[in-house]
């Protein structure tokens, strides 16, 4: 009987099963890899998606043609449109693999929200794409179409190259979809995103000769970051505040500077292991935050005569570091502070996770409060080594001419 029970039991079971009921054959679907967003001419918006060409994408299969194809269709409704694009061609796009999105810059200026709603709300998108405003004169659509010879997707290309300049140098602010919808909800805080601008001739650069040349006639450069407020683009910043935005948000990796150390000679300080803490005091409803900033840096390159198995040069590198560190910082806060008067940062949602009763009090005009805001920034370095070398080969030169 019991026998009986457990068949019935797992029979049962298998009625649950459904199987794959949504599978699509390969050959049925277009998987994409990037997406545009412009102002229409005739339309309230034109969509512009980048698919992947998966015979160009294996040396079996390749004949020298482009890996993506760029398609675009003009509409009011961003949602619809993402419905309707076999309008043009005949597959299924499937946006899971998407990995960046471009909003050109007059775009972006008349704002962004009713751009994310449709992508916040569909299942097929993931939170793991780069988002990019694109510079005037070009279009969204221009960076779609922009090959490049180690990788000839597009999009692919950029979103590569957006990710290790985070991790190698803190040059993209590593913004994704719900980091921009959470700060466009926020009261503490204003969206930002990455921005970048196109070298070169877009025609050109969507030819196949470009993948063809040491030296491509077009390319995409990352050039800082776009600000916010509310939903509209209030202006640009450039790329070293990139990095500055990436230590308030204690998320800098890794970087590198240099620093003046002899005349106008420089050395190069590579930063690593960097922390960064930040506390908040209020005195009459005006806070003064305090960021301390810890690291530790390598010399990467010397310019100057000075030895480096000296306690004093080291010192020396250590405090003009840190003393760069504090200025180029300050001078980010303080110019988004002067000039946009948008808390990028957010700090009010510091201020509001420290102080909260506090906070209700002005969150409805936090901006207004973020510009009479006080910043203090205190550094420490600490140089550990100095490469493969441990003297300068040129201090070795400099005690030659010395000599003659």
């Amino acid at each position: 009987m019991k026998k009986i029970i457990l068949v019935f039991f797992y029979l049962s079971l298998s009625v649950l099963l459904t199987g794959c009921w949504d599978l699509k054959e390969v050959n049925q679907v277009s998987i994409v890899s990037g997406l545009a967003l412009d102002k229409g001419k005739e339309s309230k918006y034109r969509l512009t998606i980048e698919l992947f060409n998966p015979t160009e994408l294996t040396p079996q299969t390749s004949a020298g043609n482009t890996a993506s194809i760029v398609f675009g269709i003009n509409g009011d409704s961003i949602g619809e449109m993402m419905l309707r694009l076999n309008e043009i061609f005949s597959r299924k796009p499937i946006f899971s693999h998407m990995k960046t999105m471009f909003i050109s810059e007059e775009l972006a200026q008349n704002g962004i929200a009713e751009l994310f709603d449709p992508m916040d709300r569909n299942r097929e998108i993931r939170n793991d794409f780069n988002i990019m405003v694109v510079e005037a004169p070009h279009s969204a659509a221009d960076a779609l179409k922009i090959t490049y010879p180690l990788q000839k997707v597009s999009t692919l290309k950029i979103n590569t190259q957006a990710n290790n300049f985070f991790e190698e140098w803190g040059g993209d602010p590593d913004v994704r979809l719900k980091d921009i919808v959470d700060s466009m909800v926020s009261e503490g805080r204003e969206p930002i995103t990455a921005m970048v601008e196109i070298i070169g001739d877009p025609k050109e650069g969507s030819k196949t000769e470009n993948i063809q040349t040491t030296h491509p006639n077009t390319y995409i450069r990352i050039s800082g970051i776009a600000l916010f407020k509310g939903d509209a683009m209030i202006g640009k910043l450039p790329i070293t505040a990139t990095r500055n935005y990436l230590l308030t948000q204690n998320k800098l990796k890794q970087t590198s500077l240099y620093i003046n150390c002899q005349d106008e000679k420089t050395v190069d300080i590579q930063l690593k292991d960097i922390d960064v803490g930040i506390d908040i005091s209020v005195k009459n409803n005006e806070p003064t935050y305090h960021i301390s900033i810890s690291a530790e840096g390598n010399i990467n390159g010397v310019q100057c005569s000075n030895q480096l198995n000296s306690f004093a040069t080291t010192e020396d590198y250590e405090r003009k570091t840190e003393d760069y560190i504090k200025k180029e910082l300050s001078n980010t806060i303080s110019e988004v502070q002067n000039e946009f008067g948008a808390d990028i940062f957010g700090f009010g949602e510091f201020y509001y996770k420290s102080y909260p009763k506090k906070f209700k009090q002005m969150q409805s005009n936090w901006n207004e409060a973020f510009v009479h805001a006080k910043f203090e920034v205190d550094s420490t370095v600490k140089i550990r080594r100095s490469g493969l070398r441990n003297e300068s080969y040129i201090s070795e030169i400099h005690d030659q001419d010395v000599e003659q």
